[in-house]
C-alpha cells in the first residue's frame, strides 16, 4: 500500500497542490466562525478496466455525478489498472437559516500503464438548509486535460492526420431538495457548462446545460431508492464547425436507477442501472454525427462493509453496452475495483 501512495504522490502533482487547496480554505472557514464541526476522509480505489477510453466516461455516469461526457470517437484502446485517490473535507455550521454545509473534494484517476489518460477531478459544494425542509446547493466541478485518445483531424483542405484529443471540462450545478415526508424528498437540478478542447480540435468546444427531478425514497430502514431523470442539449459553435464538418452538438436523455440495501449491519449493496442516449443534431451533409443516436445501458454492483474506525471497504464491478448507429459493432466495457475510505 505504501508503494501505491508513493506512485500516485509523484504522478499526479496537481493532486498534491489540490490538497494545499483544502488545507487552506479549512483554515479561512474556521477563522471566520466561532463554532465548526470538521470532517475529513481520505481514500484509494484499485480499478480495473478493459477500455482505458471509456473508463472515464463509465466511471462517472451516475445521478450525482456528470453523465454526459464528451464522445470517445475511439473506443477500444486497450485494459489498465488504475488507480484512484481521493480526499475530501467538509464543514458543517449553523447560521440563522438552518443548517449550512461546505465541501472541496479533489481525487482523480492515476493509469499505470497508459499515463497519458490520468487526469484530476475537483469539486466544490455548498449547501443551506431551512425550517421548511428545503434545502438549496451549489456545486462546481472542473476536469482538467481529460485526454481522449487520438483521433482524425481534417483541416479545412480535407488533409487527414493523427491527434491528440484532450479537453477541460468544467459545469456548475444546483440542486433544490424539498422534503415531502421523514422517507421522500424530492429534487429539482440544473447545470451548465462548458468543454473546452485542445488545439486543433476547438471547433468541438461544446455549451451544455442539463434540468431534470430526482427522487429519494427511504422504502424501509434498510432499503433506500434514488431515481432520476435529465434532459441535456449541447451545442457547438456551427460557424466553427461547418469549416471542418464536425459538429458534436447533440441532445442527452437519461434515466438512473439506484437502490441501496443493508445486507447486515455494517454490509449493505448498492445497485445502479442507467440509460442514456445521445441524438447527435450535426446540420452538415458531409459530417459522420449527421443524424447518429447512440444507446448506452450500463449496470453496476458494489458492496460496502464498514470496519471499524471510521473506515469503509468497498468491491465493485460494472458492465456497460454502448451503440452508435452509424457504427456495425456495439462496444462493451468492464471495470471492476476494490478500494477503502477513511473518514476522521
Amino acid at each position: 500500500m505504501t508503494l501505491v501512495y508513493l506512485q500516485v504522490y509523484s504522478v499526479t502533482p496537481v493532486f498534491r497542490r489540490a490538497l494545499k487547496v483544502l488545507g487552506a480554505c479549512a483554515l479561512t472557514l474556521n477563522s471566520l466562525v466561532s463554532y465548526a464541526e470538521w470532517n475529513t476522509t481520505l481514500g484509494n480505489t484499485m480499478h480495473y478496466t478493459d477500455d482505458v477510453a471509456l473508463f472515464s466516461v463509465t466511471r462517472r455516469l451516475s445521478l450525482k455525478d456528470d453523465p454526459t461526457q464528451p464522445i470517445v470517437d475511439r473506443p477500444n484502446q486497450g485494459g489498465d489498472f488504475v488507480y484512484e485517490p481521493k480526499a475530501e473535507l467538509a464543514w458543517d455550521g449553523e447560521n440563522s437559516f438552518g443548517a449550512v454545509n461546505f465541501e472541496l473534494e479533489a481525487g482523480g484517476y492515476v493509469f499505470l500503464d497508459q499515463s497519458k489518460f490520468s487526469h484530476g477531478i475537483y469539486e466544490a459544494q455548498i449547501s443551506q438548509a431551512f425550517a421548511t425542509g428545503t434545502k438549496v446547493s451549489l456545486f462546481y466541478n472542473f476536469v482538467p486535460d481529460l485526454f481522449l485518445g487520438q483521433n482524425i483531424y481534417i483541416d479545412v483542405e480535407r488533409n487527414e492526420q493523427e491527434e491528440d484529443e484532450s479537453l477541460s471540462n468544467h459545469y456548475w450545478s444546483v440542486h433544490i431538495d424539498q422534503a415531502l415526508s421523514d422517507s421522500i424528498t424530492v429534487r429539482l437540478l440544473g447545470r451548465y457548462g462548458l468543454r473546452v478542447y485542445n488545439h486543433p480540435f476547438e471547433h468541438r468546444d461544446t455549451r451544455f446545460w442539463t434540468l431534470g427531478p430526482h427522487l429519494e425514497w427511504e422504502i424501509t430502514p434498510d432499503v433506500e431508492l434514488l431515481v432520476g431523470y435529465h434532459f441535456e442539449e449541447g451545442s457547438v459553435n456551427q460557424r466553427q464547425a461547418f469549416n471542418f464538418e464536425d459538429d458534436v452538438s447533440y441532445i442527452n436523455q437519461y434515466a438512473s436507477a439506484e437502490l441501496k440495501v443493508h445486507l447486515l449491519q455494517r454490509l449493505q449493496l448498492m445497485l445502479i442501472f442507467d440509460y442514456e442516449k445521445n441524438d447527435f443534431n450535426s446540420p452538415l451533409l458531409n459530417d459522420e454525427h449527421r443524424g447518429a443516436t447512440e444507446g448506452v445501458y450500463q449496470g453496476e454492483l458494489e458492496l460496502q462493509y464498514a470496519l471499524d474506525h471510521g473506515m469503509q471497504l468497498k468491491l465493485g464491478w460494472q458492465h456497460g453496452e454502448r451503440k452508435l448507429t452509424t457504427e456495425t459493432q456495439e462496444i462493451k466495457n468492464n471495470n471492476v475495483w476494490l478500494g477503502f475510505e477513511y473518514a476522521f
